[in-house]
């Protein structure tokens, strides 16, 4: 009897229990809406520190009072989002930017300085790493305006005196704002030993990056960096994140159908006064197309793009178009490579 008592008291006590019991279920409500305050829109000089973009969006409905995480992402438009650019915004639903970083986010996803295109925006809510979904994209439509694109500037060493100021053919330029730097430097073996020595000089924090364990690696406030062989003419490319440095000498040809498309024929002299190759007297027949060329190869090799300025056309991307001469004649091409990528610039006369 008392056995059956005790069963009977353990019953009432589990069906108390239930009663003070609270199920919590997670709902997937309708997804946010994301809004753009401004679109389409045209960023200058004259509003780079205004807030002239507001992307904003309701509040991730779970059925439940959840710590939801938000991150904007923002891809050039026509790409899925391969490779977007992405601003973890904590528990806000709002994200404002400035004119400044605005245009240098649009431009570090593929639109040119000065030219109009459009970025998708789309916004990620978790409340998890494994439980997270996207809302619906908006488009936005900018145009960008061109500025001065960070640059490493040439501090010469040793007998190599160079400018103390910004001067195109003694810099580098991170043409996407990523910290990977490009230009052309002639190394003029100032001290006669086959080289020369300098340091890289950030125009974006004034870091000053030296010699690191070797020829091709930097670090911040290392000594000279010393390239050989000198004099030369280079191609040089920096990485300010992995600490590296590479150069290539280089010699530029005219290749094309006034040639054969030789890549050694129609050679190109540099002009160390106006930094520039130039190429006198050569002969062109109207509709004929050419290349600029070097080292008796395309690896590093100029084209242009679709809006007609110079793009490089060397491996892995093969990019640009054969450059036409609309007219018959005899002609000065000149290549002018000083004011670092993304600046790079060509004329026939």
């Amino acid at each position: 009897m008392k056995k059956i008592i005790t069963i009977l008291t353990i019953a009432a006590l589990m069906a108390g229990c239930k009663k003070d019991l609270t199920n919590t279920v997670m709902r997937q409500g309708p997804a946010p809406v994301v809004s753009l305050s401004a679109s389409p829109l045209t960023l200058s000089e004259a509003t780079a520190k205004d807030t002239v973009e507001t992307i904003q969006w309701n509040a991730a409905d779970y059925g439940f009072s959840a710590a939801t995480a938000y991150t904007v992402e923002i891809a050039k438009a026509g790409t899925n989002f391969a490779a977007p650019k992405q601003v973890s915004n904590g528990s806000a639903t709002i994200l404002k930017y400035v004119g400044s970083n605005l245009n240098e986010a649009a431009i570090s996803l593929g639109i040119a300085p000065g030219t109009t295109g459009q970025l998708d925006i789309r916004v990620r809510y978790s409340v998890s790493d494994s439980i997270f979904s996207y809302t619906d994209k908006k488009t936005l439509q900018l145009t960008t305006y061109v500025v001065s694109l960070p640059a490493l500037l040439v501090q010469g060493g040793n007998g190599w005196t160079t400018p103390s100021t910004r001067t195109n053919g003694y810099l580098l330029t991170s043409v996407n704002y990523d910290g990977k730097y490009e230009g052309y430097l002639n190394l003029p073996n100032a001290d006669g030993w086959g080289g020369d020595a300098f340091k890289l000089i950030s125009t974006t924090d004034g870091t000053s990056y030296g010699w690191g364990n070797s020829s091709t690696t930097m670090s911040a406030g290392g000594g000279n960096l010393w390239l050989t062989p000198s004099p030369a003419y280079m191609k040089v490319n920096a990485d300010i994140n992995a600490l590296t440095i590479n150069y290539t000498a280089v010699k530029f040809y005219i290749s094309g159908d006034n040639n054969g498309w030789s890549t050694s024929s129609t050679p190109m002299t540099y002009d160390a006064t106006s930094k520039t190759w130039v190429a006198n007297n050569v002969s062109f027949t109207a509709g004929n197309a050419f290349v600029f060329t070097s080292n008796g190869s395309y690896d590093i090799s100029y084209k242009v793009n679709n809006d007609g300025k110079l793009t490089y056309a060397g491996p892995p991307g093969w990019a640009g178009k054969n450059i036409t001469v609309s007219t018959t004649g005899t002609y000065k091409v000149t290549l002018d490579l000083s004011g670092g990528d993304g600046n790079y610039k060509y004329k026939i006369e």
